[in-house]
């Protein structure tokens, strides 16, 4: 009897625990196709801290070489990561958009810390010497890390009793720290060669030879799917 009413007890904990939903999980589907950055699987889970607050993390692999990656020789296999730690508030009920049972629906604001690195191999073209006449490519190393601190805004809403959907945009500033080895390139005494244009490819190229830290604004927005529970 006594293990009868054990296992009962435990259930209507199970059933007590699952009915306040305290917890999701997330994937962003769209992570997987950042060429911009680097290409990640990247999943999350979130809890409940307080009535209002919560407390989001989620971390990323890269999973395959970036559109934008092109070398003709690869010094390295490339690899990297991301990681972001987030605090969040959703607002009460009249601010939000449908009834918030759980702190886990609705608008809310919240800040970020994230850190990434990669690892991959690059490839220029430029004019050696300032010599407009001759063209050389370069292929090299780009070791790269970058910290930064976002202030978001979002909105997070049930799809079903357990699914729901994650919208957020943010602003804030980034720190890079970057490492080039193999490098040829001098960017005192060559001319590097770029696309016509402003172009993601010669945005990146401008990025990746210009070895040591450098600070920049930045702005993030994504959706995440998640399972609450």
């Amino acid at each position: 009897m006594k293990i009868y009413l054990s296992v009962f007890l435990i259930l209507i904990s199970v059933a007590v625990y699952s009915q306040d939903e305290k917890h999701c999980i997330k994937i962003s589907p769209f992570s997987a196709a950042d060429d911009f950055s680097f290409p990640t699987i990247m999943g999350g889970f979130e809890t409940r801290l307080s009535q209002r607050l919560s407390w989001y993390s989620e971390i990323g692999i890269k999973y395959r070489k970036g559109y934008f990656e092109k070398a003709d020789t690869s010094f390295i296999n490339p690899y990297g990561f991301k990681a972001k730690t987030e605090i969040r508030y959703y607002f009460p009920k009249s601010y939000g958009v449908e009834e918030i049972r759980t702190i886990l629906n609705g608008l809310y604001v919240g800040a970020n810390i994230f850190y990434t690195m990669e690892s991959r191999n690059s490839q220029i073209t430029f004019h050696p010497g300032g010599d407009t006449s001759i063209i050389r490519s370069d292929g090299f190393v780009v070791n790269k890390s970058v910290i930064g601190l976002n202030l978001i805004a979002g909105l997070q809403k049930k799809l079903s009793r357990h699914f729901l959907i994650d919208f957020y945009a943010g602003i804030g500033y980034r720190f890079r720290i970057v490492h080039d080895s193999h490098l040829e390139y001098d960017p005192a005494k060559d001319i590097l060669i770029k696309p016509a244009g402003l172009t993601v490819q010669g945005y990146r190229n401008d990025i990746d030879v210009n070895s040591g830290v450098s600070s920049t604004p930045g702005a993030s927005m994504g959706l995440r799917i998640g399972y609450r529970f």
